[in-house]
């Protein structure tokens, strides 16, 4: 052999080629194909039952804002991780605000969600019982355990004041990790805080997987309609203290009031992970550590004060000795020192616009500017309630997260109470003109839609009005929202056929109160910015016009600032890894091919059917000096030629009985 064979991925230099005989192979790459980024990832920002995605809980039991966007991939996903929906959130008929109205009957590509906290500022706590023994002799349910679900939104009550529980409760169904006939308990002659359960073969100092029985778990002792002591004693308990004796545990009530024993002895128990009926569980506390308040919560009525328990509104079937119901005893507790604070103006049922409400959108907003996924994937945000503030937020976001990120684009609406064309063209608020931009999408009316969960609620109307038949006013954002995230980057929102026709299907008319819209009302929302909801008569509710809220020159199209960031977002992100090498002819070819390889699957010489831009020119070496490149700067300039839409299509005819019909 006269030589080596040498592969590489790259062009070495001279003093690697030289360093033995042989031939040299460089085997490169060709241009990778580009996978475009994803144009129809929404963002909307709202108030949601379960605020969990909202807040954050420290170990006292105080919660705080801390939104975090979260992406959903189907209804049950979205009801498992932001909650159902509640009469009482939003502003219906008025400036919206209920998350699960604005999404409701509505598709998307991709949804994240960000949910606004309208928490107290102090935590809850929930429990349940757990089945009582069977009987004197056997300490095992007498039901087959089960585990127990608290939905977020949930109300409870103590006297007139109410609360809505912010996060699901999940009560799980371990069962007993230790159980026992040879319990016994002395009357102390009093009521206490504690009393202490005797076992002569308790075991406790093991029990807990080879360890001690810990503060937090659940003790079940008796039997419901026992006789004696057995009936006398029989509930559901919480351990106070990590066990320091091997028969004895110290226990209080769930609820944290006072007790007394009735003498007994040769009682069933059973012992169960805090898990199993006790919201604190994941801190192993009893009922008076904070720690242990883990629970956002929203008072409805009034502040609620420290260490109060409340009843669920619908109070679940209470346990016998024969039956149980999963949730039999649930209860809450506000937090143990500093209650449920409350603020009106954001807690209040179907609570008005405030600029303490307005303040919690624009964080949940601004949370949607994280350089991480699933925020960063964003290219549509709106927000389940507007006004000025919001919009204008909306606004700013829109170009301060273009400015470092992936495009993206807002869509914003009036209040439903703006029934008005001459309200909606306007240059001031709530009009068109106060938030121009072309990243921002105005659109007008609203539209009527049936929500099946929203029968027998009674709520606001866009007339001023209420209905309770569950058919609701929506703002068009949400729509418009909608239509976009199904909608390829180059198509004009305003079309009629497939996917906007789907998408729009669930609109049953324009919004309440408003006057009749005519032709003219359309050209003048058109020459103002307005993307305006019509109902066609042939192809049924459309967007009239595909445009943006600017009116600059060159920036009225939505589907020309959309195809915009597609192309540059997925340019730039397959060229990114070639920053920081060595600026060869090489990397600028590779840089120049990637870049031709993406825009001539745009453009699709050999398959017509797949065009997406007419033309596309690269051109590399007008903008480049040595100056330049002496200090590490390439430029590549891209010049696209998009579709245009066909917004108008023009018939001329000539019809009558004179007419001239010339053969060739």
């Amino acid at each position: 052999m006269a030589g080596f064979i040498r592969r590489y991925g790259f062009s070495p230099g001279v003093e690697t080629i030289t360093l033995i005989e042989g031939v040299i192979i460089v085997d490169l790459p060709p241009p990778g194909a580009i996978n475009g980024v994803s144009s129809g990832t929404v963002g909307i920002v709202g108030e949601f039952s379960d605020m969990t995605y909202a807040t954050a809980v420290d170990s006292t039991g105080a919660v705080t804002t801390h939104p975090q966007p979260v992406e959903v991939t189907s209804g049950q996903d979205m009801l498992d991780k932001v909650g159902g929906f509640d009469p009482t959130l939003g502003n219906f008929g008025n400036n919206g605000g209920s998350g699960f109205e604005a999404l409701r009957n509505k598709k998307f590509s991709r949804l994240i969600i960000t949910p606004v906290n309208l928490a107290s500022a102090g935590a809850g706590r929930c429990w349940r019982d757990l089945p009582t023994n069977k009987s004197a002799t056997q300490a095992v349910p007498v039901v087959p355990m089960s585990g127990g679900r608290v939905e977020a939104g949930r109300e409870f009550l103590s006297g007139v004041n109410k609360v809505r529980l912010g996060k699901r409760v999940n009560f799980t169904a371990l069962g007993h990790y230790k159980n026992a006939i040879d319990g016994s308990v002395t009357a102390a002659g009093a009521p206490a805080a504690t009393q202490t359960l005797n076992s002569a073969t308790g075991g406790f100092l093991t029990a807990f997987n080879g360890g001690a029985v810990p503060k937090g778990a659940i003790v079940v002792l008796g039997q419901i309609g026992g006789v004696g002591a057995l009936g006398a004693n029989a509930g559901t308990y919480r351990v106070t203290a990590d066990a320091v004796s091997a028969t004895a545990l110290v226990l209080e009530k769930m609820d944290g009031t006072s007790f007394d024993w009735t003498t007994g002895a040769t009682l069933p128990y059973r012992i169960h992970p805090a898990s199993d009926a006790d919201s604190g569980s994941g801190v192993a506390a009893k009922l008076t550590d904070a720690a242990g308040y883990t629970l956002p919560c929203r008072p409805t009525v009034d502040l609620i004060a420290a260490a109060t328990n409340l009843s669920p509104t619908v109070v679940p079937a209470a346990g016998t000795g024969t039956s149980w119901d999963s949730l039999s005893g649930l209860a809450l507790r506000s937090h143990q020192t500093n209650g449920f604070a409350y603020t009106a103006t954001v807690q209040a049922p179907n609570a008005v616009n405030d600029a303490t409400i307005d303040a919690l959108y624009i964080t949940a907003i601004d949370g949607q500017l994280q350089d991480v996924s699933p925020a960063r994937d964003i290219n549509i945000v709106f927000a389940a309630r507007t006004g000025s503030t919001i919009r204008s937020g909306l606004k700013t976001h829109v170009l301060n997260a273009s400015g470092v990120g992936l495009g993206r684009m807002a869509c914003i609406a009036p209040n439903l109470q703006t029934v008005s064309a001459s309200s909606a063209t306007g240059d001031s608020d709530p009009g068109v003109g106060a938030t121009r931009a072309e990243r921002v999408i105005y659109c007008w009316p609203g539209a009527q839609t049936f929500m099946p969960e929203a029968v027998e609620s009674v709520l606001g109307t866009a007339d001023g009005a209420n209905t309770s038949d569950g058919i609701l006013d929506t703002r068009g954002d949400g729509w418009m929202a909608s239509v976009l995230s199904n909608l390829p980057p180059e198509r004009n929102p305003g079309q009629s056929g497939a996917p906007v026709d789907t998408v729009l299907s669930p609109i049953l008319g324009l919004q309440r109160g408003l006057s009749s819209l005519s032709v003219g009302d359309y050209t003048n929302m058109r020459s103002t910015g307005i993307a305006g909801l019509r109902i066609d008569r042939t192809v049924g509710p459309i967007f009239q016009s595909g445009i943006t809220s600017s009116l600059v020159s060159g920036q009225k199209n939505i589907a020309r600032r959309r195809m915009a960031d597609f192309i540059q977002d997925s340019v730039s992100q397959s060229i990114v890894p070639f920053t920081k090498q060595p600026l060869t002819q090489n990397l600028k070819d590779s840089v120049v091919g990637e870049i031709d390889s993406f825009l001539n699957i745009l453009k699709s010489p050999s398959n017509p059917p797949s065009q997406r831009i007419v033309d596309y020119q690269i051109d590399d070496k007008s903008g480049n000096t040595p100056a330049l490149e002496a200090k590490g700067i390439f430029v590549v300039i891209g010049r696209v030629r998009t579709l245009a839409s066909a917004d108008f299509i023009v018939f001329q005819t000539e019809i009558g009985e004179g007419v001239v019909i010339t053969t060739n």
